[in-house]
Parts: C-alpha cells; structure tokens; sequence
C-alpha cells in the first residue's frame, strides 16, 4: 500500500473520532472533559504525530542523497515518534502502561531480533564506511557492484545482472574484499616493471583523483600460465589488448607474474578505472581478449574458417624462422 493511501485512511479515522467526539451522546459513561484529556486527545496527537513522521521520512529519503545523515534523521523521527507511543499508553494508567511496555520489549526482543541484528549491522556498515553505494565489492562469494544500503539489507548487483539482497548481520560478519577505494596501494607491494611504469605514468593522474575525494577501482584477477608461455613475453602478447582497455577505462591495466614450481607460473591481472560500472561492463571481455592472446593456437586448433589477421601473421613470422 503506497504510503498516501496510509496518510488518507488515518486521516479519515482521525475525522471518524472528532465527529463522534461532537455528536455521538456518551455523557452517562464519561464527561466530555475527561474523555478529551485521558483518552481523545493523545490518540489524536499520536495520529498526528504519524502522519506528520511519513510525510518527513518521504521528504528526507526523496531529497537527502547523504546515506548517514538520512540515517540519523529518520532514527531521531523514528525515536521521536515512539516517545509520543509510551505517552499515550502510559496516559491510561501507569501500572497497565509499564505492563505493557516491559512485555512489548521483550516481545520485540524475541520476535525481532534478526531484524534488529540486521539495523545494528547496517547502522554499523554505514557509520563506520566500510564500504559506499556505487563501491565495486566481493561478500559471500558475491562480486558486484553496491546498489543501495538499507537498515534491512545490503543491494550487490553481480556482473551479469542479477541484484542480491543480503542480510546487514550476514554482510558485516564477512570478509569484505574493497575494489574501489580512496587511498592508494601499499608502497611496500611488490611491483614489476609493468607496475612501476603504470606509476610513473598514472601516478599523478590518481593523486588528482583522490585529493578530489573521487574513488578508483582495481578489479583483481588471477589466471593459470601454462609451461608453454614464456613469462618474459607477456609484455608483447598483451600489449594490443591492454592498449585497448587503456583507451576505454582510461587506465592501461598491469599484471604481475607469480612464480610457481615445477618451472609454472599465473599471472595478477588488474582493470583499473574511475567507474565500477565501466570495470563490470568490460572485465569478462578483457579475461576473454587476454586468454585469447594467450592461447590463440589453440583456440584455433582444427579451425576451418578464415583465421584472425594477427594469428596469420605469427605463424608467417614462425615459418619464415
């Protein structure tokens, strides 16, 4: 039910009681007085108080873009208008009133206490930054993009478009891995030659970046080199489709090469850009373009049709040889 259909039933049921209040013969009962000040008038302020939250919660969370302060704005409406409720009930009579308080709290306690779980967590992911809406992330074996942090759940859109919903206690009780982020690398990190020239060239680019309060994004891959894939050349194979994805993220990506044994090796491969949704958008076809590249004979063994420009002119060059 849409929430101005809420506002017009409860203002109608507020008409309902004044009208009676007016017309409606009940003086051998009650006074009129005491039915206005112990009963009448708090369920109107109460049902004033309701109406008035929905309106500014719509207001605040149609305007607000900041996800903290439209946090604290709607839990101080939200604490406001639950201090009216304890008003009204203790309005009847004290004794009924903390009756029904203590049992509400512990009712609530036990019904609720996942989803008190979950608004504790979310208050927590939001107020300690862990990660932003529009934050390229991996949690529970999930990697997407952050679409929206509610008290409730957290919104990961996946690469292939699927949106998962993930309870705020299941996401902050979690590994987290951060692709996107504020701060730059650890200097300490080993870096090849590929790296130090990437820093050389982007490092100014990044600082800009980041002094601006603007985020990057460093999606992270790894991938098996087969023994036939002479490390040394990497630089050579790659480069066309680095080039490539350099012109469309604006960042050339870089890769370093892990040294395993038995003479086998993998390789780090990293999407760098300022827009998540462009490292989503691109990082299967740049996995793609680079096993390609890597193994273009053999995804072209036995081959019948024409075969691409490129692995022509490397088996020209190997037979001239």
């Amino acid at each position: 039910m849409k929430k101005i259909y809420k506002i017009i039933i409860w203002a109608a049921f507020l008409a309902l009681l004044l009208y009676g209040f007016l017309y409606f013969p009940f003086e051998s009962w009650i006074s009129r007085e005491d039915l206005w000040n112990k009963y009448l008038f708090p369920v109107i302020v109460n049902i004033v108080v309701y109406l008035i939250r929905t309106t500014i919660l719509g207001i605040i969370n149609s305007t607000m873009k900041g996800k903290i302060t439209r946090f604290l704005f709607s839990i101080t409406i939200n604490l406001i208008w639950v201090g009216f409720i304890i008003w009204l009930v203790f309005t009847f009579d004290f004794t009924f009133g903390a009756a029904i308080i203590s049992f509400l709290i512990v009712a609530i306690s036990l019904t609720f206490r996942s989803r008190i779980n979950n608004i504790v967590s979310g208050a927590m992911i939001i107020l300690t930054e862990a990660f932003e809406v529009g934050d390229l992330i991996e949690t529970n074996g999930i990697q997407g993009i952050v679409e929206d942090i509610s008290l409730n759940y957290t919104q990961i859109r996946q690469f292939n478009g699927i949106l998962n919903l993930l309870p705020n206690q299941m996401v902050f009780n979690s590994k987290i891995t951060k692709f996107t982020y504020k701060t730059m690398p650890d200097d300490n990190e080993k870096s090849s030659e590929e790296d130090l020239g990437f820093l050389e060239k982007y490092g100014d680019k990044i600082t800009n970046i980041i002094s601006k309060g603007k985020k990057i994004t460093r999606y992270i891959k790894i991938i098996e080199v087969r023994p036939n894939i002479d490390p040394d050349n990497l630089s050579n194979l790659l480069d066309v489709v680095f080039k490539k994805y350099e012109d469309l993220l604006g960042f050339r990506p870089i890769y370093y090469v892990n040294y395993t044994t038995l003479g086998r090796c993998s390789i780090t491969l990293q999407l760098i850009g300022e827009d998540p949704k462009l490292i989503v958008l691109y990082a299967n076809s740049f996995l793609r373009d680079v096993l390609y590249k890597l193994y273009s004979k053999e995804v072209f063994e036995n081959w019948e049709g024409e075969l691409p420009t490129d692995l022509m002119i490397n088996q020209q060059q190997r037979g001239n040889q």
